[in-house]
This record gives C-alpha cells, sequence and structure tokens, in this order.
C-alpha cells in the first residue's frame, strides 16, 4: 500500500488546494502499544477536602466535600 493517497471529497473527485495540488492523505498510522496508555492521576482540586475512612467491617469510604464555585442562585 502507498504511504500516501489523494483525497477524495464528498464529490468522488480529488480535492485540490488553491494552488491545483492535489491534497495528499497519509495512509500509514503508528498507533501507541495497548499497555502504553495510562489513566490520570486523582488528586485534590482547588477547594477541596478528602478523607477515607474504615468501618469495622473493613469498607473504605471516600468523603469529598468541595466548595461551589459560583455563589447560588436566588
Amino acid at each position: 500500500m502507498p504511504e500516501e493517497l489523494p483525497l477524495i471529497g464528498a464529490d468522488g473527485k480529488v480535492v485540490k488546494d488553491a494552488n491545483g495540488k492535489t491534497l495528499m492523505v497519509k495512509t500509514r498510522v503508528k498507533f501507541a502499544e495497548p499497555g502504553a496508555l495510562e489513566a490520570p492521576v486523582a488528586g485534590p482540586r482547588a477547594g477541596e477536602k478528602r478523607s477515607v475512612s474504615t468501618n469495622a467491617e473493613g469498607r473504605t469510604t471516600e468523603t469529598i466535600e468541595v466548595e461551589p464555585s459560583v455563589p447560588p442562585a436566588q
């Protein structure tokens, strides 16, 4: 397969730029390894208080207190 192919428009014709040059689309794109992606690390945000507690049965509860960013509507 070629590394580039001409871009085809909705009308089925080759798309050209203002200078008359054919626009090309790259066909070979490298993807990252599946294991390389990592989820963003959650951390405290401005105006946020977090606490974690564990009950007698071993269940963990996280409590998050957030201050409103805008005053309440009246």
